[in-house]
């Protein structure tokens, strides 16, 4: 996305911008624990087979890696072979990765719909914070907002939770903003989402927090990053784009800056072969630069001379579709299913104590990402959630037993769609119909099954169901997810900056539809 150029007093920002409670006291943290740090990232819309250790080589530059920071960091550590989102968008994904709870679980599965807070539920940043944490996160997306839910019960699990674009977009902040050019820019807030580089301003922010918490505090910190700019629209900058695209040009960024959703009654946008492949190109640069920060966090991490003694992990919360065709249907974007492209993420950690170099096969969800990080900081389990440690899968435990489930529930069509995955089997299951290519009036499958390891791609499910006793075994938990669905509350209307974020940046079907979510509480296809 574009380089703003501009130069942003975001240091006196971090002690100005942050949620943390108004007496400047930091939330509820417990005795001092004496482990490691723990930096978590989050890469919004990161398919892992576009990911350098994931065997990914682009079409126009094979010379070129995608990541290989994260591919340092896999051989240094562990890669997850099998990792799924929780869903297809990140607002259900980001919860479940907060709350180690599928979205049925959570509850949260629409726009409006937050994390119950009058539960006395303790969520990931929070879990750090009673150990005696410093707990710091860095958003940049208005489905990261703390309206959602991501400070837990108590509203102040994070000691500070800032988000990247809010100099730019909270009205709340203008009284420290005295600069016209300034408020110019709050004006058309918008954009930043759309067409601005978000990566250096998230590093600058976690960067002089870095630096400020090694000078004067003595605990172990949880640090959050949400990077953006892997999302659409594609926007890198043309040194980026040149090296993933050596033939770019004008018409080339005016295709990247398009490639957005249709909404309303505009039709649907169609794209060539070749423009798919330049816009897989864009999105591989926009990879890269992301890539790049992330290792510019690391370096800090190693000046500082923590690095060692810091887990780092990496992940995402969903993929996007560049035109792949499942039962008769092209898909673009994300938030429409529940196929590989959008729910195979990547999940790459390395820790104290943990194996160097070693890829593990098994099945991981994306809620199992909080328990594993509490395991490898030598903290207690996380109680009463379905997420788990992936331990067992990592020292050698069979992985049969360790499921998958996925969520989608899509606010624009009268669909409901489960994903149930053990090892390479795969089950999707939509309650409801809508039309398609193949089956214009609605009717269609409700039960689909895959053997993954077989067909990859999703290109021709298991015609004999009945005789599966494994997809017995899918529809049975999904069934259960289903009937014991969580009712999460509604807002009565969204924050401002959550609203004007989610029209800039694609969201605007999801605005309109209706948000009700009946929770299917039969289980049974309607």
């Amino acid at each position: 996305m574009f380089r703003t150029g501009l130069a942003f007093g975001l240091l006196a920002l971090v002690g100005a911008c942050g949620d943390a409670p108004s007496d400047g006291s930091t939330g509820t943290a417990g005795a001092a624990h004496d482990g490691p740090n723990v930096l978590l990232i989050s890469i919004d819309s990161l398919r892992a087979d576009h990911c350098t250790p994931y065997g990914y080589q682009p079409e126009f530059a094979p010379q070129e890696l995608t990541t290989p920071f994260m591919n340092r960091l896999a051989q240094e550590g562990l890669l997850f072979e099998r990792a799924s989102a929780s869903s297809s968008w990140t607002l259900p994904s980001h919860l479940s990765l907060f709350s180690a709870q599928p979205p049925r679980a959570h509850g949260v599965r629409l726009v409006r719909q937050m994390l119950d807070r009058s539960q006395d539920e303790v969520r990931l940043a929070g879990q750090f914070q009673q150990a005696g944490y410093a707990t710091y996160g860095v958003w940049s997306a208005p489905f990261l907002h703390p309206a959602y839910g991501y400070q837990g019960s108590s509203g102040e699990e994070f000691d500070r939770y800032i988000s990247a674009e809010e100099y730019l977009r909270d009205g709340e902040n203008s009284e420290i903003i005295t600069n016209p050019q300034m408020r110019r820019m709050m004006e058309v807030h918008g954009l930043a989402d759309a067409t601005f580089d978000n990566a250096p301003r998230v590093n600058e922010i976690a960067l002089a927090w870095l630096e400020e918490h090694e000078q004067d505090n003595e605990e172990p910190f949880f640090l959050f990053l949400h990077y953006w700019d892997v999302h659409y629209n594609y926007v890198p900058s043309d040194e980026m784009a040149r090296r993933f695209l050596p033939d770019f040009s004008e018409a080339d960024r005016a295709l990247g800056e398009d490639f957005t959703p249709a909404h309303g009654d505009a039709e649907a946008p169609e794209y060539s072969a070749e423009q798919l492949s330049r816009l897989k190109a864009l999105y591989d640069a926009e990879i890269r630069a992301v890539d790049d920060a992330i290792a510019e966090v690391y370096a800090k991490l190693e000046e500082l001379g923590i690095a060692e003694d810091t887990i780092v992990a990496v992940v995402s919360d969903h993929g996007d579709h560049f035109g792949e065709e499942h039962e008769g249907e092209t898909h673009l974007f994300h938030h429409r299913t529940l196929f590989e492209e959008v729910v195979h993420i990547p999940f790459v950690v390395k820790a104290p104590g943990a194996p160097a170099g070693k890829r593990v096969p098994g099945s991981v969800a994306l809620y199992d990402v909080g328990p594993t990080l509490l395991d490898l900081a030598g903290l207690p389990a996380w109680e009463g959630v379905v997420g788990r440690s992936a331990r067992p899968l990592w020292e050698g435990s069979d992985d049969t037993g360790h499921e998958v489930l996925m969520d989608l529930l899509h606010p624009g069509a009268p669909t409901d769609t489960q994903a149930w995955r053990a090892g390479d089997f795969k089950v999707i299951w939509e309650f409801g119909f809508r039309p398609t290519n193949t089956a214009p009036d609605g009717v269609r499958p409700f039960l689909r099954a895959y053997n993954l390891a077989q067909d990859p791609r999703e290109l021709a499910p298991i015609t004999e169901l009945a005789a599966d006793d494994r997809i017995q075994s899918g529809q049975a938990a999904m069934q259960q997810a289903a009937q014991q669905t969580t009712r999460a509350p509604q807002m009565e209307k969204l924050p401002d900056t959550v609203q004007q974020g989610l029209e800039n940046t694609g969201y605007v079907d999801s605005l309109d539809s209706p948000q009700e979510d009946n929770g299917n509480d039969t289980g049974k296809p309607k």
